[in-house]
């Protein structure tokens, strides 16, 4: 019997109805430029798979439904704030956990 490891991309598959931090930040860098590789690496993607990942994030369903919606300046400047409070709740939360590191 051969075991299979699962990739990647199938485990990302499993979690398409689910919105993780990585993707509100690849939406959000997405729709400054449209660019999916420079999306995917300001969103925190290394180098190494960031035009693969970007492509792929850009099929994915939630970001699809995210970018039918058409943002209007004040509305993107709201979603960027948010996106900056979000990212200081989460050091926050590293700092009391001990995980500064990660």
């Amino acid at each position: 019997m051969r075991i299979r490891q699962v990739g990647f991309s199938s485990r990302l598959k499993a979690h398409r109805k689910l919105l993780t931090l990585e993707t509100l930040k690849f939406i959000g860098e997405f729709l400054k430029d449209r660019d999916a590789r420079m999306a995917a690496l300001r969103s925190g993607v290394p180098e190494t798979y960031a035009s693969r990942q970007g492509a792929w994030l850009k099929k994915h369903p939630i970001v699809l439904a995210a970018l039918e919606n058409e943002l209007d300046d004040r509305e993107m400047l709201r979603l960027q704030k948010a996106l900056l409070e979000i990212d200081k709740q989460m050091e926050a939360c590293k700092e009391l956990l001990g995980l500064q590191d990660f």
